[in-house]
């Protein structure tokens, strides 16, 4: 039983920010492990438990393409975690763990100003874009694919050629420099940190998922924890029955970067010259792609991810033969030679999509815990500026 005692410690660290002496984190994706460095960054130790090791076939975080833009997640708090994220990642010196690429959006409408507004205010008012796409460091343009095409004789990216893309309707692009997460590496990359540099109490292979809260809280108190964060994704979903988290199932393909025959019109346009360099490139509108089916290739270190989809609540474990069929066609028009190029893999994952981020503390629990979780297909893209939301709340910095 909780004493009168305990209970008004979680009182006190609620509500004074005083810190907790351990935390157990629940769940050991990018959101978890970052939130448990946070912690220890901080000097609070922590306990990290989670029933599969965060790189294996089972992670969402290590399946994700690890592009830094948010994406299927409607929260106003998005930007701001998104922009403390690549504050950090910007700077991130070891580049098999993020690389800076040029990324391109393509778009059949004008999503900023007009020809006419020109010479006018209008014309660098930059509400018509996402606020992220103000930060400097992005280099972000709104351009014609003209414009880009023109660009790309100075960039030499391999991007689909121009008349591809006006044939299919595309007139407008977005370009700007992004952070790509090599998942995989980024996921031990953490792990590594709490275990070696931190020498944190880690067991990410318990294979017994937590049932519930009462379960945690359990854990936590044989554990000498005296708070908790859960960071189970889309296993809060039975853990807490919460109903408004639906799984964003994703589909893609993989190929392998350095060995992947590109179209030839890709590596070699119309002027003759080599087109040698890596580019992201998404489109979200038909015919290419959709908002449920988008079409998108990121370089990922030794990856080319070709995805992809958005189905909610589509909790099919497996590619359908269909949507290989569709991931196969989307790596062709965006430059990889299938004839030529085999994938390598492939894969299915379950983003935790909400309409809010449950980035809050629990009411009327034993102890202090904290959810994090439901950030979407922007994980990656807020992973950092999430976990020091949820360490700043704990401390009454938020």
């Amino acid at each position: 039983p909780w004493s009168t005692t305990e209970r008004t410690m979680t009182s006190i660290i609620k509500a004074a920010g005083a810190a907790p002496s351990k935390v157990l984190v629940v769940g050991a994706g990018a959101i978890g492990l970052r939130t448990a460095l946070e912690f220890c960054q901080r000097n609070i130790p922590v306990v990290l438990r989670a029933p599969h090791h965060p790189v294996t076939h089972d992670s969402c975080s290590q399946g994700a393409g690890g592009f830094w833009m948010p994406f299927t997640c409607d929260d106003p708090r998005v930007d701001r975690w998104a922009l403390e994220t690549l504050e950090e990642l910007w700077n991130v010196q070891d580049k098999s763990l993020v690389e800076i690429l040029p990324a391109i959006s393509l778009h059949r409408e004008n999503s900023g100003p007009s020809v006419e507004s020109m010479g006018k205010d209008s014309y660098f008012d930059s509400s018509h874009f996402p606020v992220w796409t103000q930060d400097s460091r992005l280099q972000f343009q709104h351009l014609t694919v003209e414009m880009l095409d023109y660009q790309n004789q100075a960039f030499r990216l391999r991007i689909p050629p121009l008349k591809e893309m006006l044939d299919a309707g595309y007139k407008h692009a977005w370009l700007f420099q992004s952070p790509v997460c090599n998942s995989p590496k980024m996921l031990q990359s953490y792990l590594d940190q709490l275990e070696n540099e931190h020498g944190m109490d880690v067991n990410v292979q318990t294979n017994e998922p937590y049932e519930s809260l009462e379960h945690i809280q359990a854990s936590a108190q044989e554990l000498g924890c005296d708070a908790v964060v859960n960071c189970t994704g889309m296993g809060a979903r039975d853990l807490l029955k919460d109903e408004e988290l639906v799984p964003g199932r994703g589909a893609i393909l993989q190929f392998d970067r350095e060995t992947c025959v590109r179209r030839s019109i890709v590596n070699v346009p119309e002027d003759g010259r080599l087109n040698i360099n890596d580019a992201i490139i998404t489109v979200s509108s038909e015919p290419w792609g959709s908002e449920t089916h988008p079409a998108y290739l990121i370089p990922r270190g030794d990856t080319i991810v070709v995805g992809g989809t958005v189905l909610r609540g589509d909790e099919e474990t497996s590619i359908r033969p269909e949507e290989r069929q569709r991931l196969l066609q989307n790596a062709q028009v965006l430059g990889i030679d299938v004839q030529q190029s085999q994938p390598v893999g492939e894969w299915v994952g379950f983003r935790p999509v909400r309409q809010l981020v449950k980035c809050e503390f629990e009411e009327d629990s034993k102890i202090p815990i904290f959810h994090n979780y439901g950030h979407g297909g922007s994980g990656w893209t807020v992973h950092i500026g999430a976990a020091k939301e949820c360490v700043n709340q704990f401390l009454g910095k938020a």
